[in-house]
Protein backbone atom coordinates (compact mmCIF):
# COMPACT_ATOMS: atom_id res chain seq x y z
CA UNK A 1 0.00 0.00 0.00
CA UNK A 2 2.88 2.74 0.70
CA UNK A 3 4.37 1.93 -2.17
CA UNK A 4 0.80 2.39 -4.15
CA UNK A 5 1.06 -1.51 -5.52
CA UNK A 6 -1.90 -1.89 -4.34
CA UNK A 7 -5.20 0.17 -5.19
CA UNK A 8 -6.37 1.93 -1.78
CA UNK A 9 -9.74 0.90 -1.00
CA UNK A 10 -12.45 1.37 1.72
CA UNK A 11 -11.91 -1.15 4.70
CA UNK A 12 -12.96 -4.23 4.00
CA UNK A 13 -14.37 -3.85 0.26
CA UNK A 14 -10.83 -5.51 -1.16
CA UNK A 15 -11.08 -8.12 -4.11
CA UNK A 16 -8.77 -10.50 -3.36
CA UNK A 17 -8.55 -11.06 -7.49
CA UNK A 18 -7.43 -7.84 -8.11
CA UNK A 19 -5.12 -7.55 -5.03
CA UNK A 20 -3.41 -10.82 -6.08
CA UNK A 21 -3.37 -9.73 -9.53
CA UNK A 22 -1.32 -6.11 -8.62
CA UNK A 23 0.74 -7.67 -6.68
CA UNK A 24 2.06 -10.14 -8.88
CA UNK A 25 1.89 -7.85 -11.94
CA UNK A 26 4.19 -5.52 -9.12
CA UNK A 27 6.50 -8.73 -8.66
CA UNK A 28 7.19 -9.25 -12.26
CA UNK A 29 8.01 -5.67 -12.61
CA UNK A 30 10.67 -5.77 -10.21
CA UNK A 31 11.85 -8.98 -11.10
CA UNK A 32 12.49 -7.73 -14.71
CA UNK A 33 14.38 -4.61 -13.56
CA UNK A 34 11.57 -2.05 -13.96
CA UNK A 35 9.77 -1.93 -10.48
CA UNK A 36 10.79 -0.98 -6.89
CA UNK A 37 13.57 0.95 -5.58
CA UNK A 38 16.27 -1.26 -7.07
CA UNK A 39 14.34 -0.91 -10.65
CA UNK A 40 14.77 2.83 -10.24
CA UNK A 41 18.21 2.22 -9.95
CA UNK A 42 19.09 -0.30 -12.39
CA UNK A 43 16.91 1.49 -14.75
CA UNK A 44 19.70 4.93 -14.25
CA UNK A 45 22.45 2.70 -14.60
CA UNK A 46 20.96 0.92 -17.94
CA UNK A 47 20.82 5.02 -19.13
CA UNK A 48 24.07 5.90 -17.96
CA UNK A 49 25.83 2.75 -20.13
CA UNK A 50 23.66 3.86 -23.16
CA UNK A 51 24.35 7.76 -22.93
CA UNK A 52 28.46 6.30 -21.91
CA UNK A 53 28.59 4.32 -25.30
CA UNK A 54 26.47 6.94 -27.37
CA UNK A 55 29.75 9.32 -26.24
CA UNK A 56 32.33 6.76 -26.64
CA UNK A 57 31.19 6.26 -30.38
CA UNK A 58 30.70 10.15 -31.03
CA UNK A 59 34.44 10.27 -29.73
CA UNK A 60 35.76 7.25 -32.08
CA UNK A 61 33.60 9.14 -34.92
CA UNK A 62 35.16 12.29 -34.76
CA UNK A 63 38.84 10.28 -34.29
CA UNK A 64 38.16 8.59 -37.42
CA UNK A 65 36.25 12.27 -39.01
CA UNK A 66 39.79 13.77 -38.35
CA UNK A 67 38.11 16.21 -35.88
CA UNK A 68 40.46 15.51 -32.95
CA UNK A 69 43.82 15.22 -32.46
CA UNK A 70 45.97 12.55 -31.10
CA UNK A 71 48.24 13.90 -28.20
CA UNK A 72 50.30 11.96 -28.00
CA UNK A 73 51.55 12.58 -31.96
CA UNK A 74 51.69 16.38 -31.54
CA UNK A 75 53.72 15.99 -28.02
CA UNK A 76 56.49 13.92 -29.64
CA UNK A 77 56.64 16.45 -32.53
CA UNK A 78 56.84 19.39 -30.58
CA UNK A 79 59.79 18.22 -28.11
CA UNK A 80 61.40 16.88 -31.48
CA UNK A 81 60.62 20.66 -32.67
CA UNK A 82 62.27 22.08 -29.46
CA UNK A 83 64.98 19.73 -29.25
CA UNK A 84 66.40 20.65 -33.22
CA UNK A 85 66.19 24.19 -31.71
CA UNK A 86 67.85 24.10 -28.70
CA UNK A 87 70.38 21.74 -30.23
CA UNK A 88 70.66 24.71 -32.97
CA UNK A 89 71.13 27.30 -30.70
CA UNK A 90 73.80 25.87 -28.55
CA UNK A 91 75.93 25.06 -30.98
CA UNK A 92 75.40 28.98 -32.40
CA UNK A 93 78.64 29.31 -29.93
CA UNK A 94 80.85 26.06 -31.05
CA UNK A 95 80.00 27.09 -34.96
CA UNK A 96 81.12 30.83 -34.09
CA UNK A 97 83.59 30.77 -32.34
CA UNK A 98 86.91 30.34 -33.90
CA UNK A 99 85.69 32.69 -36.39
CA UNK A 100 85.49 35.38 -33.98
CA UNK A 101 88.55 34.99 -32.46
CA UNK A 102 91.12 37.78 -32.25
CA UNK A 103 88.33 39.95 -34.37
CA UNK A 104 87.28 43.46 -33.70
CA UNK A 105 83.79 43.96 -31.67
CA UNK A 106 81.85 45.13 -34.61
CA UNK A 107 83.18 42.08 -36.67
CA UNK A 108 82.66 39.96 -34.10
CA UNK A 109 78.67 41.48 -33.53
CA UNK A 110 78.61 40.86 -37.43
CA UNK A 111 79.38 37.26 -37.37
CA UNK A 112 77.34 36.24 -34.38
CA UNK A 113 74.04 38.17 -36.05
CA UNK A 114 74.37 36.67 -39.11
CA UNK A 115 74.61 32.99 -37.52
CA UNK A 116 71.84 33.66 -35.40
CA UNK A 117 69.59 35.27 -38.33
CA UNK A 118 70.65 32.25 -40.04
CA UNK A 119 69.68 29.53 -37.38
CA UNK A 120 66.11 31.49 -36.64
CA UNK A 121 65.63 31.27 -40.62
CA UNK A 122 65.99 27.36 -40.67
CA UNK A 123 64.17 26.81 -37.61
CA UNK A 124 61.13 29.01 -38.84
CA UNK A 125 61.11 27.13 -42.53
CA UNK A 126 58.25 24.17 -42.25
CA UNK A 127 60.94 22.17 -44.45
CA UNK A 128 63.41 21.89 -41.89
CA UNK A 129 60.60 20.79 -38.87
CA UNK A 130 59.30 18.21 -41.42
CA UNK A 131 63.10 17.23 -42.45
CA UNK A 132 63.40 16.51 -38.36
CA UNK A 133 60.29 14.75 -38.38
CA UNK A 134 61.10 12.29 -40.55
CA UNK A 135 64.71 11.98 -39.57
CA UNK A 136 63.43 10.81 -36.19
CA UNK A 137 60.84 8.66 -37.74
CA UNK A 138 58.05 10.04 -36.61
CA UNK A 139 55.14 7.26 -36.30
CA UNK A 140 51.67 8.53 -38.16
CA UNK A 141 48.76 6.86 -38.16
CA UNK A 142 48.01 7.84 -41.42
CA UNK A 143 50.80 6.95 -42.89
CA UNK A 144 52.96 4.62 -40.89
CA UNK A 145 57.12 5.00 -39.95
CA UNK A 146 57.98 7.92 -41.66
CA UNK A 147 61.48 8.05 -42.67
CA UNK A 148 62.13 4.47 -44.17
CA UNK A 149 59.62 3.95 -46.91
CA UNK A 150 60.86 5.74 -49.85
CA UNK A 151 57.86 5.02 -51.86
CA UNK A 152 55.22 6.52 -49.39
CA UNK A 153 54.57 10.61 -49.97
CA UNK A 154 55.72 12.28 -46.71
CA UNK A 155 53.24 14.26 -44.93
CA UNK A 156 53.26 17.95 -44.41
CA UNK A 157 53.96 18.16 -40.54
CA UNK A 158 54.21 21.79 -41.03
Amino acid sequence: MAEGVVTRQSSGKYDLDQVRSEVLAHLRSVAAGRGGATGSKLTEERTRLVAAKRRREERQDAIEAGEVVQLDLICRCLIQTLSGMRDRLLNLAGETSHLIAMRPQAECYGIVDDAVRAALEEIADPAWTASRMTAAGIVSEIGGHQGDNDDKKDLDVA
